[in-house]
């Protein structure tokens, strides 16, 4: 009896003094996406080349996965989100969760096995004006406005913080990639193809308005270019008007003494009309280069284009949002045509952007709304884009040799529904054409490009 009570005490003494530990919170999406693209050639007399979305190679129809799950916790001062992920094209190979030796089949590496941490955030913070923060979460710098800086999930490191009523701050450091080749480099330096970027963004509430000045310097090594990015944007709320804007410039210089020097710019806002119907507008301007042979590189590329996820403009899903790098040079998120060459490349997506791309200006229109009223949980966003180059002298005439390209390039319709069966399970569908102006005409074919994606989505 004596060692049943000191046991007792022992374990009552280990429970009052053992750590307490955070509650973990699960959470989760498990998205199915039936999907069918054609013609992101612009021609329907070739069959369709293979394009990049985010389960890999595709084309035509096929159905794509994204699962996901997620834990979280926190206590008074500190945070730790993780989100693993598989996003695989429905098939055999991801069913089996084959592995193969060569460890690629059809272009598809490991197929089934790409199941792992897609985002982390880490959180500390010592005081409201110094919170640390590190992981590889979606961070931006203007993805509020036009997204034509950065925007993206690649792996950060900095600090943020409230320093006074209406003011406050975030300066990342972005380690995008840190590569090394034992064929180019047989003493492994230590900069070698790597790619970071330092970046500071302020945000101070003026008013009805939100102003953030932001810097960004882009030390690219892969591609022998250092870019000094300057730019701001502003959010704000007049009555039932939301304007927002952006404006960047770039300014830089390739290690072979090729200049760099471009800028972009966004402004857009939107209407609460009514509940059923909010109108916007918006114009989003990338600058161009017109001479691919100078020692001007002046065609825009920014770090990471997030157009695909910015408020007016941006659509998950929408046409030009996809992989367009074949024919107009927009790569998926991005709207900017910096695919269109290879030559001068100091950013973009996967650091392929180029800087003799011909630019762009979109002017858009479009509304959205919750129809709730007609069909319970129904909502909906349409939008129509009419698409110029900036610039043509980069770009060849294959339809008439020796012609000048067309500076219009195309109009784009997206239509997408939202219907919500319940606050666990969803449908949303996306419609979308790219009918080529004389521009695309001109460069590629006369034929419209589509896509169709139905998306049936679990949330838990």
């Amino acid at each position: 009896m004596k060692a049943v009570k000191i046991l007792a005490v022992m374990v009552l003494t280990l429970a009052l003094t053992a750590p307490a530990y955070a509650v973990i919170d699960f959470f989760g999406t498990a998205k199915v996406k039936p999907t069918y693209y054609k013609n992101f050639d612009f021609d329907d007399s070739a069959s369709d080349m293979f394009m990049i979305n985010e389960a890999g190679a595709v084309k035509g129809e096929h159905i794509r996965a994204e699962l996901r799950l997620g834990w979280k916790a926190s206590g008074d001062n500190w945070s730790v989100k993780m989100i693993s992920e598989a996003d695989v094209v429905m098939q055999k190979d991801t069913a089996d969760r084959t592995y193969y030796t060569t460890a690629q089949k059809n272009d598809n590496p490991n197929t089934g096995g790409e199941f792992g941490i897609e985002r982390v955030e880490l959180l500390y913070k010592f005081n409201p004006a110094l919170e640390l923060e590190t992981g590889w979460d979606i961070r931006a710098l203007d993805i509020k406005t036009g997204g034509l800086l950065y925007g993206d999930d690649h792996p950060f490191i900095g600090f943020r913080g409230k320093v006074a009523e209406g003011t406050s701050y975030e300066v990342l450091y972005l380690p995008i990639q840190n590569l090394s080749s034992i064929t180019t480099d047989p003493f492994e330096s230590d900069e070698i193809n790597d790619w970071r970027v330092y970046s500071l963004k302020l945000n101070q509430q003026v008013g009805p308005f939100n102003i953030s000045p932001f810097y960004a310097y882009s030390d690219n090594d892969q591609r022998q270019a250092k870019v000094h990015y300057y730019g701001a944007e502003m959010t704000g709320k007049v009555g039932k008007i939301k304007p927002s804007c952006e404006v960047v410039f770039a300014d830089g210089e390739f290690d072979s003494g090729v200049d760099i020097s471009s800028w972009a710019f966004f402004a857009g806002a939107e209407m609460e009309v009514a509940k059923a119907f909010t109108p916007y507008v918006a114009v989003r301007y990338t600058q161009g280069d017109d001479d691919a042979a100078d020692n001007d590189v002046e065609g825009w590329v920014g770090i990471t284009d997030i157009g695909r996820f910015t408020p007016l403009m941006g659509m998950d899903g929408g046409i030009l949002s996809e992989d367009l790098g074949q024919s107009y040079g927009a790569t998926l998120y991005s709207y900017a045509p910096e695919r269109e060459f290879t030559t001068n490349r100091y950013g973009g997506i996967s650091n392929g952007g180029s800087g003799d791309n011909p630019g762009q200006i979109i002017a858009a229109v479009g509304a959205k709304g919750d129809l709730s009223s007609m069909i319970d949980k129904l909502s909906y966003k349409t939008q129509v884009f009419f698409i110029w180059y900036d610039e043509t002298d980069n770009l060849v005439n294959v339809k008439n040799p020796g012609s000048n390209v067309d500076d219009y390039a195309g109009t784009t319709f997206d239509l997408q529904l939202t219907y919500a069966l319940s606050k666990n399970f969803g449908i949303d569908y996306i419609f979308g054409v790219f009918v080529p102006g004389d521009g695309i005409e001109d460069t590629e074919g006369d034929d419209v490009a589509m896509t169709n994606c139905l998306t049936l989505s679990w949330t838990y």
